[in-house]
């Protein structure tokens, strides 16, 4: 009796030590067997290997990047056939610039690419052009938004029939190159503290423009250090009045300002340029300083969209105060975060398939007397690059929703759309662009020592795309935006007013909050049931519910004793939190959306299974919530970890596939390392073999 006693326990320890045995194998050979609804552990066997997804590249790449596909060919091949206009890996900035500015002509005036009246009337085919001109250099793309998204921008959204008919052709023919001058040393997201004065003088029917002190002085503008002939200058209106202060301030409006004389090049009178100099990146953009000592220009070049001037110096507008005006002006100027999120997923696609197809080609270590293996079928490395590729997938079809929108709220001019828009473009263009720029350094570590070298493009993209997180508006502040909106929301809900079209799943997901977590569902591991987009989005928006709810209550208990301002400081982090997760609650919707409606069933089921890894990994990452209110329970939890696991390792099974449907020829990504054929040969043939 005592030895049957004992003989359970003994097997017991063996399994504890080979179960431990396989999970340290898991290591070196992760091959997991597929769950099962009925198994509640989703064991992993080393053997087990399910049948490989067939993915038809062509046809997934045809709906992945849409009708636009053309003319973002027509670009690649422009480059392909003109190597001298490639950038090389070792470049001076001065030499940077002159190509960037050879670059972008020859795309203008030899391609035939003319941009600018996409801006308006197609701003999907614009961001299209933008995406793929910034795959070829970062530096070309951001100079070519600054002259068509910016500073044409800026001119026809900002201006009347007057100067579009003026400068409209000048600037699309690259005759007229244009800055965009907003950023001040002492004021960048704080624009309406800026200090540069435009004052009416109704004698001369002119605006003088001054510059007060040096913190007034126009900082970081793009093409003014060489290029740049004119700028769209961003001045407090100041009219002369006649009372005791002289002046009446009318709020921040934009003013064509002319910086160089059209023939000679040289700086007209009163207008100081200075160049920034060396950047960490970006360095093909010519970045330059400007200082306005009584620059005087026609009344005619105020942008007088939203606020005019008469000459007699009365001020007329259709919105009645400063700032409703200055709303009007920034939301009109959206465009440029639209592009920036649209062009960081570019970056992000460039990356992927570098890592990957390095991670692919390169092989290390193997089981005993066999041969090495890919790096990539090690779990780290997937770890590491396949939720990242999921994340690649779910950004591209979250700004293509985001540039639908807004090309919608151009056309309609529709007042809910407009804040919809401006609300969800900060979010985006914070989310994605603060993910990109994590993951570059991921990449560059994934591809080992390789990764080092600058032909192989990671340094160069990483500080390219740095800045991304800054211009357009600094991160934390849009994601603050973001939390407003959602605050505003949600009081809005209380009143029974109506929610903005992103928002409206706040309804329903703030009643299911408000409510105790279902004891039972809370419990369900079957992967059917994981993988079932309806609980995914359910626990995503959930979670923003949550973090609504708890942002609202802590801000009115804090309010009460540090006022508006301190309690919105001392609960920053919190809205910050809340701003990020709702953004990943409208992503996975979109990403969900684009399975859904994915015309190829193959291309379907392989869009499926990354959007279950993105969905499942994000629950992952965030677990301690959801267990801190026992939304998942313990066992549940486990469950989602295993298939996780087993997710990624489905994934690297075909992530050639998913990186050669982002369709980037080899002189696009340009690292050697990632090239589809011969890779090493290229490789040692650069570095002198």
């Amino acid at each position: 009796m005592e030895q049957k006693k004992q003989n359970p326990k003994a097997e017991d320890e063996t399994h504890i030590v080979s179960r431990r045995i396989q999970r340290i194998s898991l290591h070196i050979t992760p091959i997991p067997r597929p769950p099962h609804d009925h198994d509640s552990n989703l064991g992993l066997l080393p053997c087990a290997r399910r049948e490989k997804l067939e993915v038809e590249t062509e046809k997934l790449s045809v709906y992945m990047r849409g009708k636009y596909r053309d003319i973002q060919e027509k670009i690649y091949e422009y480059f392909n056939a003109r190597p001298e206009l490639q950038t090389p890996v070792e470049i001076s900035k001065d030499e940077h610039r002159e190509l960037c500015w050879r670059q972008m002509c020859g795309l203008i005036r030899e391609a035939g690419i003319r941009p600018l009246k996409y801006v308006v009337e197609e701003p999907a085919k614009y961001f299209a052009i933008v995406e793929a001109v910034g795959a070829v250099d970062i530096s070309l793309g951001i100079k070519l938004g600054v002259q068509y998204s910016l500073w044409g921008g800026s001119v026809i959204n900002l201006g009347t029939k007057k100067h579009k008919d003026k400068y409209f052709e000048k600037i699309d023919s690259l005759e007229y190159p244009g800055c965009f001058a907003m950023t001040e040393l002492h004021h960048g997201s704080n624009v309406q503290g800026i200090q540069t004065v435009a004052t009416f003088d109704p004698i001369t029917d002119q605006f003088t423009i001054n510059t007060p002190n040096d913190g007034a002085i126009k900082w970081w503008i793009g093409n003014a250090a060489v290029h740049g002939k004119f700028a769209s200058v961003f001045a407090k209106l100041m009219l002369p009045t006649h009372d005791a202060k002289g002046v009446s301030d009318m709020g921040v409006h934009a003013f064509i300002v002319p910086l160089r004389d059209l023939k000679t090049h040289q700086a007209l009178p009163g207008i100081e340029i200075h160049d920034c100099g060396h950047k960490v990146g970006l360095n093909g953009v010519d970045n330059g300083a400007l200082r306005f000592t009584s620059v005087r220009i026609p009344r005619d070049n105020l942008l007088n969209r939203f606020g005019d001037v008469s000459r007699d110096g009365k001020y007329t507008s259709s919105l009645p105060t400063i700032n409703k005006r200055f709303a009007a002006t920034l939301g009109e100027l959206v465009g440029g975060r639209v592009g920036l999120a649209s062009s960081s997923v570019g970056v992000l696609k460039i990356a992927n398939t570098i890592a990957i197809r390095y991670s692919l080609l390169r092989q290390q270590f193997g089981p005993p007397k066999q041969p090495e293996i890919s790096i990539l079928d090690y779990q780290s490395q997937q770890h590491k690059l396949m939720p990242m590729l999921a994340s690649t997938y779910a950004f591209h079809f979250a700004t293509v929703y985001l540039v639908e929108i807004y090309s919608q709220m151009k056309i309609t001019h529709n007042e809910q759309l407009v804040g919809d828009v401006h609300a969800l473009s900060a979010g985006i263009k914070a989310y994605v662009t603060s993910y990109t720029a994590k993951s570059l350094s991921v990449c560059r570590e994934a591809c080992g020592g390789h990764g080092y070298a600058a032909v192989n493009r990671f340094g160069t993209l990483r500080n390219d795309h740095d800045i991304f997180q800054t211009f357009e508006g600094d991160n934390t502040v849009l994601l603050q935006q973001v939390a407003a909106d959602l605050l505003k929301q949600y009081k809005e809900k209380f009143q029974g007013g109506t929610l903005a079209v992103t928002w409206n799943y706040l309804r329903e997901s703030m009643n299911t909050y408000l409510s105790q977590p279902n004891p039972v569902t809370s419990r369900w591991e079957g992967a059917e049931h994981l993988q079932d987009p309806k609980f995914q989005l359910d626990a995503f928006r959930y979670r923003t519910s949550r973090l609504l709810q708890s942002a609202a209550v802590r801000l009115r208990k804090h309010s009460k004793i540090l006022g508006g301002f301190g309690a919105w400081n001392r609960c920053l982090n919190h809205l910050l939190t809340l701003a990020e997760s709702h953004i990943e609650s409208v992503i996975l919707a979109k990403f969900i959306e684009a399975v859904e409606k994915c015309p190829d069933p193959n291309s379907q089921a392989a869009l499926k299974l990354v959007c279950d890894l993105y969905a499942l990994n994000q629950i992952w990452n965030d677990i301690g919530t959801y267990r801190n209110v026992d939304y998942v329970a313990p066992n549940k939890a486990k469950a989602i970890h295993k298939l996780t696991d087993y997710l990624s390792f489905q994934v690297r099974n075909i992530a050639k596939e998913l990186v050669d449907a982002f369709d980037l020829p080899d002189h696009v990504t340009r690292a050697p390392i990632a090239m589809q054929s011969e890779a090493y040969a290229q490789y040692k043939q650069y570095v002198g073999f």
